[in-house]
Formats: C-alpha cells, sequence, structure tokens
C-alpha cells in the first residue's frame, strides 16, 4: 500500500511541475492572442468650433463620434484578426439617434462617415496588408495600413508604437509620456502627433490637417481604456473648417476598462496562478513521497516493530 501512495505521488509530483512549465511557457503563446468576437461601441464626446457654409461663421457646436469595431470572424484566422471599423461623427444636437443619423437629416448634423477594414496580427497588434483579407479604407483597397490601428500589442513596453490614421493614411510615432490609474489599474499614456499637413478638408476643397491621439493603454492586455483626439482642419487661408476635442465618454471608459480587467484576470490565472499552484502541488507531492520513502527505510517498505529497518541481502 504504501509502494503504492508513494508512486502515486511521485506521479502526480511529476505530473504537477510538468504542467506548471507547460502553463508557464507554452500556453501563454496560445492564449495572449486578440479574441475574434470583438463587438465594441465607443462614444467620444467633446467641445469643436465648426465653419457653417450657411452662415458663413464659426460656430460652437458639441460633437459626438460613435466608433463600433466587429471582427470579421469568417474572413479571420489563427493568427490574424480582420476588424470592420465604422466611424460617425454628428452634431450632438436634439439627441441625435445612434450610431448615426441619416445622411438626409433634416437638421444636417452629419459631419463624417468612414469605413476601414484592417488586418491585424493577433498577438503584435501589427498591421497586415495581404490581399486575402481584403482591407481597405472607405472602400479603396490601394490603401495600406501601417503600425498598430485599434489595439496595442500583449505586454505593451514603454516605447514608441507606430499608430495608424485612417484620414492622414499616416502612422506616426505614439510616444509613452507617462502612466495615469484608471479603475485602480496602471495604464501607459502614448501620445501621437500629426502636424500640419496639405490635405482636404471636404470633396474638392483644399486645406490642412494636424490630429494629435492621446491614448491609455492597460499594458498586459493592450487594450484601449482612454482616448483623446484634437482635430484641426482649417482653409487655405488659415481660417478654421473645423478645431475638435473628442474624449471617450464615461460609459466607454468604464466598459473598456471592463474589458482589460477581464482579460488580465483571465491571463494572471493561467499563466501565473495556476503555473505557481501546479509548481507547489507538485513539489509537495514530490516532497511527501520523499518523506515516505526514508521512513520506509528506503525501500518502500515499513519497519515491524524490533525489526531493522534496513535488511541484510542474505535469506535462510
Amino acid at each position: 500500500m504504501r509502494k503504492t501512495l508513494i508512486a502515486v505521488l511521485v506521479g502526480l509530483g511529476v505530473f504537477g511541475l510538468l504542467a506548471a512549465g507547460l502553463f508557464r511557457f507554452y500556453v501563454p503563446s496560445r492564449v495572449e492572442k486578440t479574441p475574434l468576437n470583438l463587438d465594441i461601441t465607443q462614444v467620444a464626446t467633446g467641445p469643436a468650433k465648426l465653419f457653417n457654409a450657411e452662415t458663413g461663421k464659426v460656430e460652437d457646436v458639441p460633437l459626438r463620434a460613435v466608433r463600433k469595431v466587429l471582427t470579421d470572424s469568417a474572413a479571420s484566422d489563427s493568427k490574424v484578426t480582420v476588424i470592420e471599423e465604422s466611424l460617425c461623427v454628428v452634431k450632438d444636437v436634439d439627441n441625435p439617434p445612434m450610431p448615426c443619423v441619416d445622411s438626409h437629416d433634416a437638421q444636417h448634423r452629419l459631419l463624417d462617415q468612414t469605413t476601414d477594414r484592417v488586418a491585424a496580427d493577433r498577438k503584435s497588434a501589427e498591421s497586415s496588408n495581404d490581399p486575402r483579407y481584403a482591407t481597405n479604407i472607405n472602400g479603396d483597397t490601394s490603401a495600406t495600413h501601417t503600425g498598430l490601428t485599434y489595439k496595442w500589442p500583449f505586454h505593451a513596453k514603454k516605447v514608441s508604437y507606430k499608430f495608424f490614421d485612417p484620414i492622414s493614411r499616416q502612422a506616426p510615432d505614439a510616444r509613452f509620456i507617462g502612466t495615469d490609474k484608471i479603475h485602480g489599474m496602471t495604464m501607459y499614456k502614448y501620445e501621437a502627433v500629426i502636424p500640419t499637413l496639405d490635405l482636404p478638408i471636404g470633396k474638392d476643397i483644399p486645406g490642412t490637417y494636424s490630429d494629435t491621439r492621446t491614448v491609455w493603454i492597460e499594458p498586459l492586455t493592450g487594450v484601449i481604456v482612454k482616448g483623446i483626439e484634437v482635430q484641426k482642419r482649417n482653409f487655405p487661408d488659415g481660417s478654421v473648417a473645423l478645431d475638435s476635442t473628442l474624449t471617450f465618454d464615461q460609459a466607454s471608459i468604464d466598459y473598456q476598462a471592463k474589458q482589460a480587467k477581464d482579460g488580465r484576470n483571465s491571463l494572471r490565472l493561467v499563466t501565473l496562478v495556476l503555473p505557481l499552484v501546479l509548481l507547489l502541488v507538485g513539489l509537495a507531492a514530490l516532497v511527501g513521497a520523499f518523506l515516505l520513502y526514508r521512513r520506509a527505510g528506503g525501500n518502500g517498505h515499513r519497519a515491524a516493530p524490533g525489526e531493522p529497518a534496513v535488511r541484510s541481502g542474505a535469506t535462510r
């Protein structure tokens, strides 16, 4: 019976150590991937100065931007996720419907409506321009993506990352500029600046464009928890066409923070907690087997009272 128990403990110990190593060094490469079921609505609001073509004046108006991020699961695979993103920017007047107003809205509240189909590596979050994923910007299949788009990589570092802007189709450096706390979690803060460049501000309307995006990233999961975008569009003479500052609303921040926290807890359970528990169980089992072996005199047989713990090899 004792020999059987020792064998069971040794087996359990070896299994625990092997499983701990498996969960610590192999499993992370399998679980640290962008999910293939994203269905996210992000809302950003804020003030803007907007040129009114009817009055010829610049007006102060509140804006609302609604971004829908949806995984094309059929086009995605084990290594790459394909995202369909749509963005609608409206004048936030008289409670416009979600996610967007009709293009024939009687109050002329629709300012911009765009789409972006992007493919990205599920681990590094880097863009992929493989033709099989049919990426495009507003239907333009000649457009190419560079760097990060709607997510940071797992285990984000305090370094600069290329952060793609679908309007200018440039990917400026998003520089690490510090840390903040959101919902008790430490966030890495990055800032990407596109300096003033010549870019049409409307159909056949020349002008200039500049943009500054600041994002707060949960570093383990790479989730963008909060974002602020300052965008300026000017006519060739320098006068204002649009000057806006849009910030994730609190509901969007809360939702993204929950996604980050749930993802972080799941990753830590699989890559840290389970390996540690398995390691401790394995070591405890091996120590228990060793102690039983010692108590049995080194051969798995427990000596009877008065009997020597170690027998002679000769029998009579």
